[in-house]
Parts: structure tokens; C-alpha cells; sequence
């Protein structure tokens, strides 16, 4: 397969906003006064005609020829070969594989590519033929890998369910492959260039499917070692740093302008983490709850505010009290970190307050009756 050209690439990515779903000129005759409405009819034909040799190639490149756009996606945006980040995300990516087939083991008969790319900007993205494309930028924001995980789950979400295929097939694709058949260029190139062109647009994945892909990234953390916490950690984080505006420094992808908001995707996840628990633990503006008696408000460190900070906490809680109730289990401290059972629930700073008066708080909590559901604590 030839290797798409910049101008080439440049010029359909130009024509994405100046064409529409079918070529004007398939469908409008060349003068008004002279309609031929056998012209018209041929030229719907031949539209018919292209759009399904379009979506052909599109399943082609989904499938057999995926490896083939695979190298096309390195060589658009560039690889970062560093060791230490590269290994990182060889176990993450082992480990979400892992938390997929749980789910979902169709995951095994088409395994993701994936490569970290030279791009500095906040994002990642999976495209066609289950391939995954992580910003280095990504690295530079997020210091943990339990929020880089549920990025990448999100993305394996779109994969899964083919949200990328579909919405290319939907979307305005056929104008643009047309205009590059038009300019001499074969299909197979000119949607390897239409795709790529505007993967980074993300106009062709809707608001359902992107609440589809967060809710999938929960489902395949449960599956993991990763802080099922960290799904509403991440959107705290990119609160903390950005506030609600879906623009600033992040990339399209991950926050494109019709999609859920910041505070929204973090306070469903939120929700889901509570549920997850079986209703035990809460969180609500950095304060972690336990039978809706307060236990933890961690203050803000060098890198992470004492809200993200809650949602860890309250992940680790969450995973111990989905399997057994609050009533049989006992919290304790050494030195500054805080257990139950062998489960390390929380590490406090210097500026926390201390482990043992976290534990005590903990366990009396506890034994706490759970507030009925529906009903909210009474303020004293």
C-alpha cells in the first residue's frame, strides 16, 4: 500500500468542512434549467456505488488491513520509543486486556495494537482495527498509572463496540473519499487519509456512546488491580487543572465540545464507585463517608488535591466492602498508613491527621447503622 502524502493529507483534511454528505456534483445538475432527472438517478447510483466500496475499505482497514493502517497511524503522529514509558504501558495494556475478557473475551480474537506517540497535548485515542494511540502528554498531567488506565479503558470501550467504525461509516466520510478519488487518489488511500485527518476532530463519536465508553472503563477496572477510584480521580484532576471548560490545554478527543462535561463524568463515576460499594462509602467535596459518617478529608499534597485524593481512598474502601459488610470488618494503623485486613486503604501525610485517628474513625463507623436509602444525613 502507498504511503499517504502531507499534501494529500492536507488536502482532504481541508475539504472535511467544505463538502457534505454527497458530492454536490453527484447530485446537482450542471444547469437548473435543463434537469435531467435520469442524470440525477445515474448520479445517485455511482454515490451508492462509492459508498459501498467506501465502507468495504473501512471494514477492510478494521480488520485484515489493520496492521497496514496501523503503520500509517506511527508514521502520522510520530512514536516515542522511551523504555521506561513504553513498559509501563506494555503492563497496563496486559493488565486491561486482561480486565476486557473478562467482560468480553471477543477482545482476544482481535488484540490491541498500541503506541505512545510524540504529541504533548492530554489525550489518547483508539482508531480503526483496534488501534490505540497515547499522547506522551498524557504521561506529563497524570503521574499514576491507575488514571492513565482508565483513559486507555475508555478508549478499548469506543474499540469494543465499534464506535469509531460506525461513526465513520455515518458521518461525511464519503464526501471526502469521493473529492480524493476525484483528485487521483485511490480509495484505499483516501480513506486512510480521511480517517486519520480527522481522528483528531472526534466528530464521529456521540455523547450515548461516549457514556457507554465511561461506563465500560469502570467494568473493566473491576477486573484489574487498578483504584477503581481513579475513574472519578482523573476527572477531579482535570477539574483541578481546567475547570468544567471542555477546551484549554486538552485534547479533542478526550473532551470534545458535544460531550459530557468534566463535573458530570466525574460525579457519575462517583456514583457508580457508591454503588460498587453496595451504598457503604460516599464521596462529597473531598470528604470520604462510611455509612454516612465522615472518616476521611484529605488535604492536598505536591501533586494531588485532597479532592482527587478522596476518590483513591474511596476506592480502596469500595473494593473491600463489595464483598463483605462494614459490621465484620476492622480497621487498623502502622505508622502512617491505614488497613483493613490486609487491604491498605489510606497513607497519610504529614498534614493528614494521623493513621490511628483515622482507623478509630474508621471502625466506628463501622458499627454504625447505614442511613436508610433515599435519605440524607440530618445536619447537626
Amino acid at each position: 500500500m502507498k504511503l499517504i502524502s502531507k499534501s494529500l493529507a492536507k488536502k482532504i483534511a481541508a475539504l472535511t468542512a467544505a463538502v457534505t454528505i454527497i458530492p454536490s456534483a453527484l447530485l446537482i445538475p450542471a444547469k437548473a434549467e435543463a434537469f435531467d432527472i435520469g442524470g440525477a438517478i445515474g448520479g445517485m447510483i455511482m454515490a451508492g456505488a462509492q459508498a459501498k466500496q467506501v465502507s468495504s475499505q473501512i471494514d477492510y482497514f478494521d480488520d485484515k488491513g489493520r496492521d497496514e493502517f496501523y503503520g500509517q497511524m506511527q508514521q502520522e503522529y510520530g512514536v516515542n520509543e522511551d523504555p521506561e514509558l513504553n513498559a509501563k504501558v506494555d503492563e497496563l495494556m496486559a493488565n486491561l486486556t486482561e480486565g476486557v475478557g473478562a467482560v468480553d473475551p471477543s477482545i482476544y480474537d482481535k488484540p490491541y495494537n498500541y503506541f505512545i506517540n510524540n504529541d504533548t497535548s492530554f489525550n489518547a485515542f483508539c482508531s480503526l482495527g483496534h488501534n490505540i494511540s497515547i499522547n506522551t502528554g498524557l504521561f506529563d498531567m497524570i503521574n499514576n498509572m491507575d488514571e492513565v488506565a482508565v483513559v486507555i479503558g475508555h478508549e478499548m470501550g469506543h474499540g469494543q463496540k465499534e464506535h469509531v467504525k460506525k461513526g465513520f461509516k455515518k458521518s461525511s466520510t464519503l464526501s471526502i473519499i469521493a473529492a480524493g478519488i476525484q483528485g487521483g487518489s485511490s480509495i484505499g488511500i483516501a480513506i486512510c487519509t480521511s480517517v486519520l485527518a480527522n481522528q483528531v476532530q472526534a466528530n464521529n463519536i456521540t455523547k450515548p456512546q461516549e457514556r457507554e465508553a465511561d461506563a465500560l472503563a469502570f467494568e473493566y477496572l473491576v477486573n484489574t488491580p487498578y483504584n477503581l477510584g481513579a475513574t472519578a480521580a482523573v476527572w477531579q484532576r482535570v477539574i483541578d487543572k481546567s475547570g468544567d471548560s471542555k477546551s484549554s490545554f486538552l485534547g479533542a478527543v478526550f473532551t470534545p465540545n458535544d460531550h459530557p462535561g468534566h463535573v458530570e463524568r466525574r460525579d457519575t463515576y462517583a456514583k457508580t464507585l457508591s454503588a460498587y460499594s453496595n451504598d457503604v462509602v460516599t464521596v462529597a467535596d473531598g470528604t470520604v463517608s462510611v455509612n454516612g459518617q465522615t472518616v476521611f478529608t484529605p488535604v492536598d499534597d505536591d501533586d494531588m488535591s485532597g479532592a482527587e485524593r478522596s476518590y483513591f481512598v474511596a476506592g480502596n474502601l469500595a473494593r473491600v466492602y463489595h464483598n463483605a459488610k462494614p459490621s465484620s470488618l476492622a480497621a487498623s494503623s502502622y505508622g502512617n498508613e491505614v488497613y483493613i485486613g490486609d487491604t491498605l486503604i489510606f497513607t497519610a501525610s504529614d498534614m493528614d491527621e494521623s493513621a490511628s485517628v483515622l482507623a478509630d474513625r474508621l471502625n466506628a463507623a463501622h458499627k454504625a447503622q447505614a442511613p436508610a436509602a433515599g435519605k440524607k444525613k440530618k445536619k447537626k
